[in-house]
This record gives C-alpha cells, sequence and structure tokens, in this order.
C-alpha cells in the first residue's frame, strides 16, 4: 500500500497545527517555575526522563544534576520524535553551572540552544555578580543587561525550587512569591502560587507530590509542576496550559548516580 502525503487544505491545517502544538510543548520546558532560596542543602545527582505525546508525536526529556566541589551542574536535552520529523529537527537543550558556596547559590554560566526547522538559536551567558550584571551572546550577537542578584535562569530556578521543598520554605497551600527570570536578553517577572498536595503515579509506584502553579502577565501559557517528596522532590510531572489545550509531561525513568561523599566528616 503506497502512502501519499496530505494535500489539501485541510490536512496542511493540521500539519501546521500539530507544528504549533508540539514547538509550544518544547518551549514551556524553558519556564518551569522558580524561587529564590537561603538553606542549600545538597540533592543527590540524578538523571529523570520525561514523555509527552500530542497529535501521533513524542516529545522526550532527560534533565540531569551533578555536583562539582562547590559547584552544582544541571543540564537538559529534548527532541520531539513522530511526522513531524519529516518537516525538520525539533530539538533543545540547556545548561546551568551554579556556585553553591557559604550556603548560598548563584550562577555562573548558561546556555541554551533550541533548533527547529525555521530557526536556530544559541544563547550563552555569564553572570558577573559584583557588578550585577548578564554578559552573553545570541547567536553571536553579544548583549549586556544588569539583573537583579536573585535573578535565575531555567535551571537554576529549579534546583532552587527543589531545594525550598526540601527545607520547607514551600509547603503551605496559598503561599505565593513574585521572582525575575532571565530568558535570552529580557527579564520576566513570574508569580507562582502552592497549590497544595497530590498523590500521583510515578516508576515507582504511588508517591505524595506537592503542586506548584506557574502564571505571569506577560504570557498566556500557564504552567504547573509536581515535586515527589519521597524522590527529595524531583518533579514527576509538568503541565502546561495554551490555547485552551492541557499538555503533560510525565517522569517515565529516574537513575540516582553516585552517593554525595561529604568530605568535612
Amino acid at each position: 500500500m503506497n502512502v501519499q502525503a496530505p494535500t489539501t487544505g485541510a490536512s496542511r491545517a493540521m500539519t501546521r497545527r500539530a507544528v504549533s502544538i508540539m514547538l509550544t510543548l518544547v518551549l514551556a520546558l524553558l519556564a518551569t517555575p522558580a524561587a529564590a532560596d537561603r538553606d542549600l542543602r545538597p540533592i543527590p545527582p540524578y538523571t529523570a526522563s520525561y514523555e509527552a505525546s500530542a497529535m501521533g508525536n513524542t516529545l522526550k526529556a532527560r534533565i540531569t544534576l551533578n555536583h562539582e566541589d562547590v559547584q552544582t551542574r544541571m543540564a537538559m536535552d529534548a527532541h520531539v520524535s513522530g511526522f513531524l520529523r519529516i518537516l525538520g529537527r525539533f530539538e533543545l537543550s540547556r545548561e546551568a553551572l551554579m556556585n553553591s558556596r557559604n550556603g548560598d547559590l548563584q550562577l555562573v554560566q548558561s546556555r541554551s540552544q533550541q533548533i527547529t526547522p525555521r530557526r536556530e538559536r544559541k544563547v550563552e551567558t555569564r553572570f558577573d555578580w559584583e557588578s550585577n550584571r548578564a554578559i552573553g551572546t545570541i547567536n553571536s550577537e553579544r548583549f549586556d543587561l544588569e539583573v537583579p542578584e536573585q535573578t535565575l535562569d531555567f535551571l537554576g530556578s529549579l534546583y532552587l525550587m527543589m531545594q525550598r521543598l526540601e527545607t520547607g520554605e514551600l509547603a503551605a497551600a496559598g503561599d505565593r512569591e513574585t521572582i525575575q527570570a532571565l530568558e535570552r536578553d529580557r527579564l520576566r517577572e513570574y508569580e507562582f502560587e502552592v497549590v497544595g498536595r497530590e498523590t500521583m503515579d510515578s516508576p515507582i509506584g504511588r508517591v505524595e507530590t506537592i503542586r506548584i502553579d506557574r502564571r505571569s502577565k506577560d504570557s498566556d501559557v500557564a504552567l504547573s509542576a509536581w515535586f515527589a517528596r519521597e524522590l527529595r522532590h524531583v518533579p514527576v510531572r509538568f503541565d502546561y496550559e495554551a490555547d485552551g489545550r492541557v499538555f503533560e509531561l510525565n517522569l517515565t525513568q529516574l537513575e540516582w548516580h553516585d552517593p554525595i561523599i561529604d568530605l568535612t566528616e
């Protein structure tokens, strides 16, 4: 049986809709809720894998955490598989290097790369906290931006969120906070709220989670995240709402790395 590519106007519209949905899903990974923290205890190194499906396509994402002496490194990569691959590559990656010296957390470097059939964008940023500036490039074009002390990027804010849940600074339903996040060469203000506790399925069975919702006046995409208490508050699910639809990114696998060795003991 021969399979022919869609040629009707309705089929082309459906393909454009699928591209839009998967692009929104990929970009939503860049906007996980963020928070500030003051008591940082290390979460064990791990690798978490996630999947989401939409219109016959699958988004697979992986987040890795590692500790390097006084610094912490988080990395994320994601790609789309399915019929959209006919149109080209849908990929993104991010990496953050953070200094966790003296019980505090500051970004040292941040990078991201996004690839779609129409665009490829690479952002590299370093942070000068003596002058409170973010200095970087977007596709080799330089930018220099003044940023507040508590400015975060995606992966740095994710790690801080987990730490605040670990220490109990985020616990009660209704807790809210507004933060500034650096996205490429601009700052965006986010407000997030602790919604409550829910029991959810995970690769290790049923786990207790804390749900946090995030919204911004500058974006029409609402995000939710569920952090598992039994898994050191590793997220087991991300949801986002866009164009009246909700899409789920679920944890499929979690691997703990070698245990942390405390050299001070």
